[in-house]
């Protein structure tokens, strides 16, 4: 393997793919690895990425066939290829999964930054988008998922529509720089490609990001404090993610003076924010000068989306891991409008109402599922480590079968 070759490859993908990787080249001069990919030759031209690939013709499918010999050359000797661009549109729809497939039929560890389309964007792109996230996961080891429409609430409403798509691409940038950088950690104090699918691999669960960078005295301060106000880390209704997350990844990258003793209250701040019972998992990636400014990611999630789990209970597999993944183009529509529309399974018995007597008339209370009423949306009442804003036959799991008439 030549000593030039990039053991890292970022790739963007599509208009918005070639956006982000735009910003990073001149933010970040000399860094290497960086490749466009897009079937768009004007903003391919004007890109001030080096490596390109243009896909030809208007046909994606013949135009994925045709570029599939350079693509795979270009990941000789490559470990790990971070894939980024938007989500909805055909181009981003249909390369990324098919690019992801041949990262991994090569054998390279593939991950995914990837954009979901804002809601006035229409039901058409966020459904393509669905069904092309799904296939993401099936293909990818971990997929950062930066969903436009939570994200829109840390911009204003009357903001223009231009800012809103420039947040949406600084945060995409963001995510992709935490990813790559989370799989350059080393040594003692590193994040795994376990930690990694641990978080970003569960299909269906909501990405919450923080980003935040400072430099001085208190910049791991400064930095922690811009991370947590990111609107990609609130759950609505329940307030910060980091409470509903088992595993938390912070990535402090930057400066080469970066001490314990930051890394320390860094860690020692989640913590206590996030509880008991979830773990922080730290990376330190501080490649820079010795006063550079500090970054630092946060990444974790939460949730599974109820859509999602029901399109794959319903048998709608991703393509597999094959070129043949090009046939995908032109389906998107067709696959998201079915999976709407999918009845629900009727749910299984509870084991509790297995041993209800013969003579029983009136239907016994699902205990194990219910709402905490007026109170769902505020925090709960814990002492001794029962919620006593849930009734108490409910808490005790007692029955209420048909009363006794004498």
């Amino acid at each position: 393997m030549s000593s030039t070759t990039p053991l890292r490859l970022l790739v963007g993908i599509g208009n918005a793919g070639v956006t982000v990787l735009d910003r990073i080249s001149l933010e970040r001069p000399g860094m290497k690895g960086l490749m466009v990919v897009n079937n768009d030759a004007e903003s391919l031209a004007a890109s001030v990425v080096d490596r390109k690939i243009h896909v030809p013709g208007e046909d994606l499918r013949e135009g994925f066939l045709a570029i599939e010999t350079e693509f795979k050359s270009a990941l000789t000797g490559v470990a790990s290829v971070v894939l980024c661009g938007g989500l909805g549109g055909e181009i981003g729809s249909f390369l990324l999964p098919a690019l992801a497939a041949l990262a991994k039929a090569n054998g390279v560890v593939t991950l995914a930054g990837v954009g979901m389309p804002f809601a006035f964007e229409g039901r058409h792109r966020r459904e393509s988008a669905t069904v092309a996230l799904r296939k993401l996961h099936d293909l990818c080891d971990a997929v950062a998922v930066i969903d436009n429409d939570r994200l829109s609430g840390g911009v204003p409403s009357t903001a223009a529509v231009g800012e809103a798509f420039g947040a949406a691409d600084r945060m995409l940038q963001a995510s992709i720089l935490a990813l790559q950088g989370m799989l350059s950690t080393s040594g003692p104090v590193k994040i795994t490609r376990s930690d990694l699918a641990s978080v970003l691999g569960i299909p269906g669960a909501a990405t919450h990001f923080g980003y935040g960078h400072a430099e001085g005295s208190n910049r791991l301060h400064e930095a922690l404090e811009k991370a947590l106000k990111s609107p990609l880390l609130s759950i609505p209704g329940k307030g910060s993610a980091l409470k509903e997350s088992r595993m938390v990844l912070l990535l402090l990258s930057g400066p080469s003076d970066l001490s314990f003793a930051e890394v320390q209250r860094a860690v020692g701040e989640l913590e206590r924010i996030a509880g008991d019972n979830s773990q922080v998992r730290v990376g330190v990636h501080a490649t820079g000068t010795a006063g550079a400014p500090l970054e630092l990611s946060l990444i974790t999630s939460s949730g599974v989306s109820v859509k999602l789990a029901r399109q794959s209970e319903a048998g709608e597999v991703a393509a597999s891991a094959t070129p043949h993944l090009a046939q995908a183009h032109g389906e998107s529509s067709a696959q998201g409008t079915n999976a709407a529309t999918t009845p629900r399974q009727a749910p299984k018995p509870s084991a509790r109402t297995s041993k209800v007597g013969t003579k029983q008339t009136q239907g016994v209370l699902d205990l194990e599922n219910y709402q905490r009423g007026r109170f769902d949306k505020s925090e709960p009442t814990i002492v001794a480590g029962e919620d006593l804003d849930i009734p108490t036959f409910l808490r005790k799991g007692i029955k209420i079968g048909t009363p006794t008439r004498h």
